[in-house]
């Protein structure tokens, strides 16, 4: 089984609105990933902590994926979830978790202070830690915080895109995960596409090629993102679905 835990969703924030055509090629990119073996994706809603949420659980879930992409998952097979990524800079402004990890099947942060990096490390109930790998890291990683975050049950991602893109990021982008891979000693990796379009999209020879000259060997490579991803993927939808480790039968059919 593979999984992909990153496909960029088409809005930035709560204020901008999806068109038919970021909708078209958002559906061509998934096809694509189906294409290429994918069985189980995450589209990825990337949003800053300090935005204002709506105040309704139900709104805070821009995708509609069972009725935008019904026909797509019927006709393929695949399984779609939905995602959010935190921007978080200043903790003291952000938003509480609880309600908006009702709202999505993924909890994810991104990290951009060392202030955000302390947070999301110790305290914050997420599921993913993921950085933008075509910048600096907000500073630098410590093998204890990001060993304490993995023992917590908290998986690192590595966001393969940014290889692919312009030179300047690709170069960002192996001092980045040399870094994490250094920092959480090959320990819960998740790799992920982060893909905006088709085009950057890879199969699993692929990215486990660009992983090993990185550090990874081809069994970790296969855990990443098989195994590792699905981990983080059913934690995330037990949150909603489970209470105190009790499992509600029945909640989640055609998961």
């Amino acid at each position: 089984m593979l999984v992909d835990l990153n496909v960029s969703w088409p809005q930035n924030g709560y204020k901008d609105q999806v068109s038919d055509e970021e909708l078209t090629k958002l559906k061509t990119t998934l096809s694509t990933l189906h294409t290429l073996g994918y069985s189980h994706i995450a589209l990825n809603f990337t949003v800053n902590q300090s935005d204002k949420f709506p105040n309704n659980v139900r709104d805070m879930n821009p995708m509609q994926i069972d009725t935008r992409f019904k026909d797509l998952m019927e006709t393929t097979g695949l399984k779609i979830y939905s995602r959010i990524t935190l921007i978080i800079d200043d903790p003291s402004k952000g938003q509480s978790l609880s309600k908006i990890s009702q709202a999505f099947d993924i909890v994810a942060a991104l990290p951009v202070s060392e202030k955000g990096l302390g947070l999301a490390t110790t305290s914050l109930d997420i599921d993913i830690l993921t950085f933008n790998y075509g910048n600096r890291l907000p500073t630098i990683l410590k093998h204890k915080n990001i060993c304490n975050c993995v023992n917590r049950g908290v998986k690192v991602e590595i966001v393969y895109s940014y290889a692919l893109r312009d030179i300047q990021q690709r170069r960002q982008f192996i001092s980045n995960v040399r870094n994490v891979l250094r920092a959480s000693r090959l320990r819960g990796i998740v790799v992920s596409s982060g893909a905006q379009s088709a085009l950057e999209c890879r199969n699993t020879l692929g990215v486990s090629s660009l992983l090993r000259t990185l550090g990874l060997t081809n069994d970790q490579c296969s855990r990443s993102q098989g195994e590792n991803a699905s981990l983080a993927l059913l934690n995330g939808r037990l949150r909603n679905g489970s209470y105190k480790q009790v499992i509600v039968m029945g909640s989640g059919a055609g998961a």
